[in-house]
């Protein structure tokens, strides 16, 4: 202490905000890190059957494309270089790079960082700072694809004959036959069996791509399991029927409709199928379903990720809706997600497409919504492994969702370049038109809770008049903007993605409401775009994980609604409890007793949760000492809160928290109960004939039956059971109880489930018969302990009575 004297304390948090605030270039390691990286991450490239195809070119070609990765990965991750980000669409837009292989070049990106000795935090940085780059690389092939899609929707007859039909085909396949065995990446695989192997591929791709269902094969997993055939080998059979077509004078876009119809051959000729998928939700015997905790957990993260996505200004436009649709989309979402972590199927997966495709949602819309998931899950603290898992099922779904989107916006885009705005000014109907498309648009941002504070005051006129001139040009007018550049005006607002998603949707309402068509409509969404990065100058990233644990921060008082929400709760419960025969006898009392409860549960309740503590927890044991209140009864009272709680909209986790608190209070309720129990227990283990003598014989036990039945043909709860045959009931009972309590067996009547069948006895009526039963033993002069011993030896009659004999515990234990 005295030598360090000038040691200054270490701070870890601004310590790793200081690391965090250098460039992602400068934390891999600068130019000689991205050299080294572009190196390793090329060689698992090419060596990966996923991705080998699009990397493995001539030495020069490669030499270039890693100098061209170098460039782009230095300004992409912060670093000086002359390389144009704008390049990269054009670069991948004819190549067919699919979702499914941006993610292997994720995961080999990661797998390189790691070997580098990169540190997780910066590896997950640099993966974060590569996803927006996701649409630059795919959009091409899903454009492609999702057109040629439609195409063969519409019927492959039409795709069989704009082949040429079974000669055209045959002619085909002779051609790629011809390509694919100077192919040195696949010729080995026709070896001596060309002819063989052309006569069963003509039949199979006729009947595939249109023609007369004629093959009768072998499954072609069958075919090709012995010749080791994986995604290179058959990419790049794809490339060469790629080749074989083009050589035939087939125009691209039928090209490309062949290659959608040929896809999905892919998982047969390789039997993977679902393998890859099952490899992912089966581990170790267990689904991901299981291994994520159940309904309840997925339930609890799909809610969790859900609240987020309202609350993320990136995502809220999509998720912010009425309450009935909330629930209604909350459900879909569970029972989709439940069904691909290998539960029940309760939504068809082929919804997904038609149901998202005009929706806006891009892969910055859809990566938010896996981050939020993520955090949700993690605050839930799941294991990493399992969470990985979950979120590479969730995104194998990505290009269903965002398709729609991509394509229509692409083509708008590609319009726009081709043909210029001035058409599409003269579709809105150029000067008078665009006036009252901004005329509708001010009216429907005027009715928009989210935006129309931005448009009210006395500038309003000016800012209407600049707006709508900038606009204007935008879409293609013959005008000058003289206003302020965007990012100048909006440089002193705080507008989100949510607030610009409402402002969009509104020029979409707009547009509509004035007789633009939905390619019009999309085109102006896309010009429109274009502004978002000066409009959100000042737009804030946003930490999913901090959101979330600021909102698990609340207590669960807070979280139900405060005073109000648990005094609702309580007399939810208590009104239940009343309808509940397992409890019943604990809640019925008098109105001013009632009233007394309800107020103490209220106050304890609300303490326990987190607000205003007003009631003594001291008090508890004492007060349940002396009731029989046990386990099963303390479960009774948490189902009944569940189910409360639940009809009332309350969050799964939310409930999950409230019940967590109260368990720990079961020992303070029930230990009275289970101690006496346990010593009665000890006590007629040691032989009932003792208790029998105790309870003064055979008379004894007359003379309380009698005290009894005085007692339960006064008792409103059991009378009209007892009243019925009083004498022979009293008689039966009599003799009965008499073998139970230890004395001589003489009981020959019928077992007590066939006597008391169809009576509607309950276990509200059992309990009031211990009750009286008691206040007889309790009359007679029998002390506190022998009254218990009596309670023990005569509860597992209850059962019996009800009928249900051990099936109930038996139930509980075979779910």
């Amino acid at each position: 202490r005295d030598v360090l004297i000038n040691r200054k304390p270490h701070d870890v948090r601004r310590t790793q905000e200081a690391a965090s605030a250098k460039t992602v270039y400068e934390r891999v390691g600068g130019d000689a890190g991205i050299a080294n990286f572009v190196e390793l991450m090329y060689e698992k490239a090419t060596a990966d059957a996923r991705t080998k195809s699009f990397f493995e070119k001539n030495k020069a070609k490669v030499s270039v494309h890693k100098k061209q990765l170098v460039a782009f990965l230095t300004k992409l991750f912060g670093g000086q270089s002359s390389y144009e980000l704008s390049d990269v669409r054009a670069a991948h837009y004819t190549l067919n790079l699919s979702d499914y292989h941006f993610d292997c070049l994720l995961d080999i990106f990661a797998a390189s960082f790691k070997e580098m000795g990169v540190k997780p935090r910066d590896t997950q940085d640099a993966i974060a700072v590569l996803q927006p780059i996701r649409a630059d690389v795919t959009t091409g092939y899903t454009v492609r694809m999702e057109m040629a899609r439609k195409n063969v929707e519409k019927g492959k007859d039409q795709l069989f004959k704009r082949l040429g039909a079974a000669e055209g085909i045959t002619g085909l396949v002779e051609m790629w036959f011809n390509i694919a065995k100077s192919d040195a990446r696949i010729k080995e695989l026709i070896g001596d069996s060309l002819e063989k192997m052309k006569a069963g591929a003509t039949i199979y791709l006729v009947e595939l791509l249109g023609g007369p269902k004629a093959y009768k094969g072998r499954s072609l997993g069958e075919i090709h399991r012995h010749l080791d055939i994986n995604d290179y080998h058959f990419d790049a059979l794809v490339a060469d029927f790629s080749r074989a077509l083009l050589g035939a004078g087939h125009p691209d876009n039928l090209i490309d409709e062949v290659m959608v119809t040929v896809e999905p051959v892919r998982a047969e000729v390789l039997e993977k199928s679902r393998a890859a998928m099952d490899s992912v939700l089966m581990r170790d015997g267990k689904s991901l379903l299981e291994r994520f905790g159940g309904d309840m957990d997925l339930e609890t993260a799909v809610e969790g990720m859900y609240d987020k996505a309202v609350e993320d200004h990136r995502t809220r436009f999509y998720f912010e809706k009425a309450k009935a649709k909330q629930r209604q989309v909350r459900r879909k979402m569970y029972q989709y997600i439940c069904g691909q972590f290998g539960g029940p199927q309760q939504y068809d997966p082929k919804q997904l497409r038609p149901a998202h495709y005009n929706m806006n949602i891009t892969d910055y819309h859809f990566d938010a919504v896996l981050e939020n998931f993520w955090c949700a899950a993690e605050l839930m603290e799941m294991a990493n492994p399992v969470i990985t898992d979950a979120v590479e099922v969730l995104g194998k779904v990505r290009q269903m969702v965002t398709a729609g989107c991509t394509v229509r916006l692409e083509i708008a885009r590609k319009k726009s370049e081709s043909q210029g705005t001035d058409g599409l000014y003269e579709c809105l109907g150029a000067a008078t038109g665009l006036q009252t498309f901004i005329d509708k648009l001010y009216e429907t941002m005027a009715k928009d809770e989210m935006i129309k504070h931005y448009f009210t005051g006395s500038k309003m006129e000016a800012i209407k008049k600049s707006q709508g001139s900038y606009l204007a040009v935008m879409f293609g007018a013959p005008i000058q903007y003289e206003g302020r550049p965007l990012d100048r005006i909006h440089s002193v607002m705080s507008i989100s993605d949510f607030e610009f998603d409402s402002f969009l949707s509104c020029c979409g309402t707009a547009l509509r409401a004035v007789g633009a068509d939905a390619q019009n409509v999309d085109e102006c969404v896309v010009l429109l775009e274009t502004a978002r990065r000066d409009v959100l100058i000042n737009r804030r990233p946003h930490d999913v994980k901090k959101t979330q644990e600021a909102a698990s921060a609340k207590s669960v008082y807070e979280r139900l609604g405060g005073e109000m929400g648990v005094t609702n709760m309580v007399e939810s419960m208590y009104n239940q409890a009343l309808e509940d025969t397992r409890i019943r006898s604990f809640f019925e009392k008098n109105k001013a007793k009632v009233t007394t409860i309800k107020k103490k549960m209220t106050q304890f309740i609300g303490g326990a949760f987190g607000g205003p503590v007003t009631y003594d927890t001291n008090d508890l044991r004492p007060m349940h000492y002396g009731m029989n209140v046990s386990d099963y009864h303390f479960d009774a009272i948490l189902d009944i809160i569940k189910g409360v709680l639940k009809e009332s909209g309350v969050k799964p986790k939310d409930i999950m928290d409230a019940i967590l608190i109260l368990q720990p209070v079961r020992a303070d309720v029930t230990t009275g109960f289970t101690v006496r129990m346990e010593m009665a227990r000890k006590n007629v283990e040691k032989g009932k004939d003792q208790m029998f003598k105790r309870l003064g014989a055979s008379e004894g036990i007359t003379a309380l039956m009698d005290q009894f039945f005085n007692i339960g043909t006064t008792d409103v709860r059991i009378k009209e059971f007892l009243l019925k045959d009083k004498d022979r009931i009293k008689a039966g009972m009599t003799v009965y109880i008499v073998e139970m309590l230890g004395g001589p067996k003489a009981y020959k009547g019928k077992e007590l489930g066939e006597i008391h069948k169809g009576l509607g006895v309950n276990d509200y009526h059992f309990d009031a018969f211990l009750a009286d039963f008691g206040r007889a033993l309790l009359g007679a002069g029998h002390q506190d302990v022998l009254i218990d011993e009596v309670m023990v030896s005569l509860e597992p009659v209850r059962a019996d009575v009800l009928g249900r004999s051990r099936d109930v515990t038996d139930a509980a234990v075979m779910k």
